[in-house]
């Protein structure tokens, strides 16, 4: 219950940060980056159409079709995202616009709309809109995802190209552009994480620092020098970012000659990181810390 309250908030807040992007950057720069919001912006270059009135239009069908194509599972999730975003981008239709300079507005109204859509994503939800045509399209043709993507974004940015300049289409292609790259890096920098790979002639001292002092699990793997050929091991762990920097300031303290590599980590799952550290005990558990102290004293015991 907790989680789906802070999904909820989530969605809102990412929703109402998108929705000011978009109506204080990007509407009335005729920045048309994708998704129905900027079809809209086309069609309401060409029709005379209100941007708002045809994202809140657009949302009904989209979700009938995303239930008929999707099912109910992906409809649930969408729901939400999907009927808050053009509420609030109707609701913020009148805000005066930041800058009349196009290339400010597709980069910066990029980075504010991406980091909202990023937020909304984190709440493990989405806009809907032309997501929902590309996931049916992407589940019913043998066409991958970023292929479908691309045709997807390609009409309405050919829709953009009858409507407005080329000045103006390459301002909407730079912020797409902008947009991706934020979600992007807001969806790994939210769980990033690195690997450490650790050799040291005190690895015993390291390890204890890693599993008690760092509060983290840590791997031995057997090494061999490629110019001496002696054999060692090194020592393998995983830390959120924040935690690197502590770290590595301990190690040198033990090690001021250890070498280390930090090696970014897109994506890590399991106890500790995607999971509650307090999780249960499992018999021959070799992650848990706790376990492999508890083994070694008793193996010494016997």
């Amino acid at each position: 219950m907790k989680r789906r309250i802070i999904d909820i908030l989530l969605v809102t807040i990412g929703s109402f940060i998108s929705a000011v992007g978009y109506n204080s950057l990007l509407v009335k720069n005729n920045i048309a980056s994708g998704g129905v919001g900027g079809l809209a912006i086309s069609l309401n270059a060409l029709f005379g159409w209100n941007n708002a009135n045809f994202v809140l239009a657009t949302t009904i069908p989209l979700l009938i079709l995303c239930w008929c194509f999707l099912g109910r599972e992906v409809l649930l999730k969408t729901l939400y995202g999907s009927l808050v975003f053009p509420t609030f981008i109707k609701l913020t239709e009148g805000l005066p616009t930041l800058t009349k300079q196009p290339l400010l507005a597709s980069i910066f109204g990029g980075i504010i709309l991406g980091l909202g859509l990023g937020i909304v994503f984190y709440g493990n939800s989405s806009t809907g809109g032309t997501g929902i045509i590309t996931q049916i399209l992407n589940k019913y043709t043998p066409l991958p995802l970023g292929m479908v993507l691309l045709i997807v974004d390609g009409i309405i940015v050919a829709i953009s190209a009858i409507a407005f300049s080329p000045d103006t289409v390459m301002y909407s292609i730079l912020s797409l552009y902008v947009v991706s790259l934020t979600i992007d890096k807001m969806m790994v920098g939210l769980n990033s994480s690195r690997n450490l790979l650790i050799i040291s002639q005190k690895s015993d001292q390291i390890l204890n620092y890693i599993t008690n002092g760092a509060d983290r699990g840590a791997t031995k793997i057997p090494v061999l020098g490629g110019h001496t050929g002696h054999s060692q091991n090194m020592i393998m762990t995983t830390l959120s970012t924040h935690e690197v920097p502590k770290v590595q300031e301990e190690i040198q303290k033990i090690d001021e000659t250890a070498f280390i590599v930090i090696i970014p980590a897109s994506t890590v799952m399991g106890r500790g990181f995607s999971l509650q550290k307090d999780y249960k005990s499992v018999p021959n558990d070799f992650i848990n810390p706790l376990y492999c102290l508890l083994y070694t004293s008793d193996a010494a015991d016997d």
